[in-house]
């Protein structure tokens, strides 16, 4: 957190920008949409520039930042908008292209997720949560394969249903799929919560506050044929804000549209709104820096910290720090390259240390672990056997 010239107690809105990055979408019938990587980098080009990032400053000074949700187009068989299917393909290429720039602008790595259809259809949206178990293998080749555990959801068209609730407290302290009030033909977040601050939701009935663990945050479309952002939005935030101390507001788009202007219309927008309330001050942050800012004190905050030991075929993971989950994300590797979760079960055996027995057939050779806090660490550790 910065503290600035208005110190800790100011009252401030938290400003996030969520971009759902799946690569390029080709749609004869939709010539908005940028149907190849070199028209996506060109629009994507834009907003990393330092001019483009520093154009309206927030109250302390500081730069635009976005939090980038990639996608893996994987689990389906159809591709009729020849998206780039494919474990890693989307974040790789940004990685490659844009590495230093993300470090450079504090921008943060989320995950977001179509989940399969039946169909196999890549334009389709699977509704079955209990359908497919693809969103373990992406996760586990992303652990093991690039040495990545997001802190921080989006599901795909912010579809949203009990079981995929239920999983996600599991293993993300911060989901951004919150899209109340809209309701549309997949989804309905008309009774869902229109706060621009991030609550505990049930986690079977998410669109109530409940006892849950994870954040769950509103974003809303930045400009869609569904919903636009715009100053009423603004000011719920900023009046937010002046009742409760902080707020989030958050609007999402996507990589396959030139969205430079559209965003400058919004800051442009939000700057103006922002000179009526003297009080309140407002910083550009990450999707999960937001969460935190707004619910915690993070001043005493442990790095995580991953120790694996094997005794014969016995896997020991002792964590230091707090961790979010009920026990680590285990995968294996085999020596045929398959990618695996342990079909054993992980035992805790103490406060953060667990246990799990590794089958002497298995022909695993190597190991990964992963978890995270609800400050938005994580860790990755790898055994070779």
């Amino acid at each position: 957190m910065v503290a600035g010239v208005y110190g800790n107690s100011m009252k401030k809105v938290n400003v996030v920008f969520c971009m759902d990055t799946e690569g390029p979408c080709d749609d004869p019938n939709n010539v908005e949409l940028l149907h190849n990587w070199n028209l996506v980098d060109k629009a994507m080009d834009k907003l990393f520039t330092v001019d483009f990032r520093t154009k309206y400053p927030d109250s302390y000074g500081g730069h635009f930042k976005i939090g980038w949700f990639f996608l893996s187009w994987t689990g389906f068989k159809i591709n009729p908008r020849w998206r780039d299917f494919g474990h890693h393909k989307v974040r790789d290429h940004y990685l490659e292209r844009y590495g230093d720039f993300l470090k450079k602008y504090g921008d943060e790595e989320c995950w977001h997720y179509h989940h399969p259809p039946t169909s196999g259809v890549g334009n389709e949206w699977g509704m079955e949560w209990n359908s497919s178990t693809e969103y373990n293998e992406i996760i586990s080749r992303q652990i093991i394969e690039r040495g990545w555990f997001p802190t921080c959801f989006r599901a795909g068209g912010t579809i949203m249903n009990s079981d995929l609730s239920q999983w996600l407290e599991r293993w993300f302290p911060f989901d951004y799929s919150n899209r109340a009030p809209l309701n549309f033909k997949e989804m309905d977040w008309s009774n869902g919560v229109v706060d621009w601050y991030p609550y505990h939701p049930d986690p079977k009935y998410f669109k109530s506050e409940g006892n849950g663990r994870r954040y769950m945050s509103r974003c809303m479309d930045l400009e869609t044929n569904l919903y636009t952002s715009d100053k009423k939005d603004i000011e719920q935030a900023f009046l937010e804000a002046s009742l409760k101390g902080k707020s989030i507001l958050s609007v999402f788009d996507h990589d396959y549209r030139d969205i430079e202007e559209r965003i400058l219309s919004f800051l442009s927008k939000l700057n103006l709104v922002s000179k009526k309330y003297d009080e309140i001050s407002w910083q550009y942050s990450t999707p999960s820096d937001a969460i935190i800012d707004v619910t915690n004190d993070d001043s005493n905050n442990n790095l995580l910290k991953l120790k694996l030991t094997v005794s014969e075929n016995k896997l020991n993971i002792e964590v230091e720090g707090d961790v979010y989950q009920e026990y680590p994300w285990v995968v294996f590797r085999g020596k045929n390259g398959s990618i695996t979760q342990p079909k054993n079960e992980i035992s805790n055996v103490s406060n953060n240390v667990w246990e799990l027995i590794i089958e002497d057939n298995s022909g695993v050779e190597l190991i990964a672990v992963a978890v995270s806090n609800d400050l938005g660490e994580t860790a990755v550790e790898y055994m070779k056997l």
